[in-house]
């Protein structure tokens, strides 16, 4: 008999499947038989599913602190900005969706939608690379945290290690998915790539725009300028500030404000005796001025308006109704404008209307009222109906009983301005033989210079130190006598 051949052992071949726990992948031998995958292959698979996490988490961090700044800069100076940044409107989310859409890499998960629709029987499992690779294809996400796409990654990571590999390093195919770890990591990086060429293109869009002068995509300031230039701007913007109040404080159009602006800018150049141009970039920053200027007038009259009538902030019903009777009275027949509001005598003599020019350009002897008296002597009537208009803006906060901010603006109340100015130049043709409003006019520039300390003194005191001829004589005397003195000695 010939002696019995020995058994002799052949590689198997093994397929993965999934534990029905969900705990692990399982290998599938060719005998029909199931193990478990061995160490090393579930360590790769850990890995690649760590690193693809934490380059996910670190770029929703990283975009996320680049809204927050954005945001914080817009609140800070949202004059800064043409139109607000589409980054903060409240449709982000939906727009982003669609941003790459055109770019959008193809894989067999996002294809075969309904393999990943729900049943009440067997769970398909889901690759949690290939579903973290569909989120790197959109936009980074600025408003919202995804707190459920985290959980539910987090909850099935043991789902989804579907990617074991074999000794030798070959990569096995997913039999439910079709993709292999290479293709996943391969369509991330390709991923990353196109979010870093969007950005790249975003960034020189904004500098292409910035070379153009179209937009401003930074804050402006006065320090960008050279020192000569940067010399000019700052007398142009106070000449501006002065001619908005006094000449348009609601300008009819973006014309009639321009020439404002080129004014200022061309008596600036007179005062420093130099002749610069004057370009797009310096216009933008003087017209910022004309809604900055009624901002800090309404800002100050605020204050002043609320102490001066004695207006309360209380929860109390009681200071409720009584703020709310005081401010329709004083708006009715504008009551607020008479010396004596309840009797209705001494139109255009309220104090307020004193104080709140002491305070916004007499303050003390460097002030805009001061510096540049030839604007305010004597008032200007359209400063005195812009003053007018910002009390009634700051006694309509109190309409409702209870302090609200109302902006002040010319769509709001340009036409609450007009009013004023017209009453203000029928008062001025009635009492024309009187004088009465010129009066008035002198009279608050008047109070205003002494409130800044300026007292206008008679012109005999000013000569008092002023060298006499008959002196300057005397000392050439005494100096010729001395030089005689010494040659004879």
């Amino acid at each position: 008999m010939p002696p019995p051949r020995k058994a002799t052992s052949k590689p198997k071949k093994t397929s993965v499947l999934s534990s029905p726990q969900g705990n692990q992948p399982l290998a599938h031998t060719s005998r029909g038989r199931t193990r478990r995958p061995t160490e090393k292959e579930n360590y790769r698979v850990s890995e690649t599913q760590s690193t693809v996490r934490r380059q996910a988490t670190k770029e929703k961090k990283a975009e996320k602190q680049k809204k927050r700044a954005l945001k914080a800069t817009y609140q800070e100076n949202p004059d800064d900005f043409e139109n607000e940044p589409s980054e903060l409107h409240s449709d982000t989310d939906r727009d982003e969706d669609t941003m790459f859409s055109d770019h959008a890499l193809q894989t067999k998960l996002s294809s075969n939608t309904k393999v990943l629709a729900f049943s009440m029987g067997k769970m398909p499992p889901v690759s949690h690379i290939t579903s973290g690779n569909a989120r790197q294809l959109k936009a980074p996400t600025l408003d919202s945290d995804n707190t459920n796409d985290d959980e539910e990654s987090s909850g099935d990571d043991s789902d989804k290690n579907d990617y074991p590999q074999s000794d030798a390093g070959a990569s096995q195919t997913d039999e439910k998915d079709g993709n292999t770890i290479e293709e996943q990591m391969s369509a991330t990086r390709a991923s990353k790539r196109l979010l870093d060429t969007e950005e790249a293109a975003t960034v020189a869009m904004k500098m292409k725009k910035l070379s153009d002068g179209s937009r401003y995509p930074s804050r402006v300031k006065v320090a960008d300028f050279d020192d000569v230039s940067k010399d000019i701007l700052v007398t142009a913007i106070s000449l501006f500030r002065c001619l908005i109040v006094t000449k348009a404080p609601f300008p009819d159009s973006i014309a009639d404000e321009t020439m404002l602006g080129k004014d200022a800018w061309r008596e600036a150049c007179q005062l420093k005796g130099v002749n610069i141009k004057l370009t797009p970039l310096a216009i933008k920053m003087l017209l910022k001025r004309t809604s900055h200027v009624r901002g800090e007038l309404k800002t100050k009259m605020r204050s002043l308006t609320r102490t001066f009538f004695g207006f309360r902030s209380s929860e109390s019903r009681d200071i409720i109704r009584q703020n709310r009777d005081l401010a329709e009275a004083l708006k009715d027949g504008s009551s607020f404008v008479f010396k004596d509001w309840k009797a209705k005598t001494g139109i255009y003599k309220t104090e307020l209307l004193q104080d709140g020019i002491n305070v916004m350009w007499f303050a003390n002897r460097n002030d805009e009222g001061i510096v540049y008296n030839q604007f305010f002597n004597p008032m200007p009537i359209k400063l005195i109906a812009l003053m007018l208009t910002t009390i009634e803006c700051c006694i309509d906060e109190w309409m409702q009983g209870v302090k609200e901010d109302i902006r002040f603006t010319a769509i709001t109340y340009g036409s609450v301005y007009n009013n004023h100015l017209n009453s203000l130049q029928r008062f001025d043709e009635r009492t024309a033989p009187y004088k009465l409003f010129e009066r008035i006019c002198d009279n608050l520039h008047d109070v205003a210079r002494f409130h800044a300390g300026v007292v206008d003194t008679p012109t005999t005191f000013s000569d008092a130190s002023r060298i006499s001829d008959e002196a300057i004589e005397d000392a050439i005397r005494e100096h010729q006598l001395q030089e005689e003195s010494g040659r004879r000695g």
